[in-house]
């Protein structure tokens, strides 16, 4: 039934725990900047990357998710947010909530979005269809707790 308080649930704690597990530092930044997957992922959904990536980059991340499917779409959010913060000294530059989401939403350095750089990390992120089905059904259950 097209996007809804499932996903944006789902995807928020799939953001967490992935780059949770690649940068530590990353999450706990996030956290301490009170910034909430939210605040920037729905737009990158909604709008399927197009106002964040460079056309050719966009071009790129759709014919992969043509050939595979949604979970690239969650592997493009976490290779932005590796991209973006991976950096202490950019974490460091970035310390209020403002900054840090301008810099995500409109200050990333158009180096790191360059097409063959991003799709290059993008492809080396290892999600496979088996750790987003586990735990696409374990947010579900989690849903069920909450909401009955």
């Amino acid at each position: 039934s097209g996007i809804n308080a499932e996903y944006f649930f789902f995807q928020k704690q799939w953001y967490q725990r992935r780059v949770r597990g690649i940068n530590p530092g990353i999450t706990s930044y996030l956290e301490e900047m009170g910034l909430q997957s939210t605040f920037y992922s729905v737009e990158w959904f909604m709008c399927v990357y197009t106002r964040t990536l460079p056309w050719e980059t966009v071009l790129r991340v759709w014919d992969i998710f043509l050939c595979e499917g949604v979970k690239v779409l969650i592997k493009v959010g976490v290779t932005l947010l590796l991209l973006a913060f991976n950096d202490k000294t950019i974490r460091d530059q970035c310390d209020s909530f403002d900054k840090a989401i301008k810099y995500l939403k409109y200050k990333l350095p158009s180096e790191m979005l360059e097409e063959d750089f991003f799709v290059g990390k993008l492809l080396s992120l290892d999600i496979s269809e088996r750790k987003l089905k586990e735990a696409h059904m374990e947010q579900l259950a989690k849903l069920k707790e909450l909401f009955g």
